[in-house]
This record gives C-alpha cells, sequence and structure tokens, in this order.
C-alpha cells in the first residue's frame, strides 16, 4: 500500500469533544504522515485527576509507569 503520495487540500482538526471519523481513502490522500502530524494532540496529557485524592493520583501513576513497562 503506498502512502507517500499527499495532496494539499486541508485535513480537518480534531475536536475535543466531538467524536471524528476519517475515511481510510482520504487518509490515504493526504499522505499517513500529513494526517498524523495534523491530527495528534501537541499539548501534554494531564494525569492529575482532581477529583482523586492524593493516594488514588499515587496509584493511577504506578499503574500507568506499570503498563509503559508491559506489566499491565
Amino acid at each position: 500500500m503506498e502512502t507517500t503520495k499527499t495532496t494539499e487540500d486541508e485535513i480537518p482538526r480534531m475536536k475535543r469533544g466531538q467524536l471524528n471519523i476519517y475515511k481510510p481513502s482520504d487518509i490515504k490522500r493526504w499522505g499517513v504522515e500529513r494526517f498524523l502530524e495534523a491530527t495528534t494532540v501537541q499539548e501534554p496529557f494531564l494525569l492529575e485527576f482532581p477529583e482523586f485524592t492524593d493516594e488514588e493520583n499515587r496509584r493511577m501513576d504506578e499503574l500507568l509507569a506499570e503498563g509503559d513497562r508491559g506489566a499491565v
């Protein structure tokens, strides 16, 4: 499958709180690299959950770290 061809038409951005659906044919037309650059989140993900206690946040950090190591 060839993914190097690109077109210069605008790729709709992801919108917070909205389901975004892209057709495989559109992604192929835009090019995979260009599509990922345009649609991936650029801001850092907030890993603190305000409704969690400090202990729950600490446990969540531990679980996420385990998942990053492939343990979960």
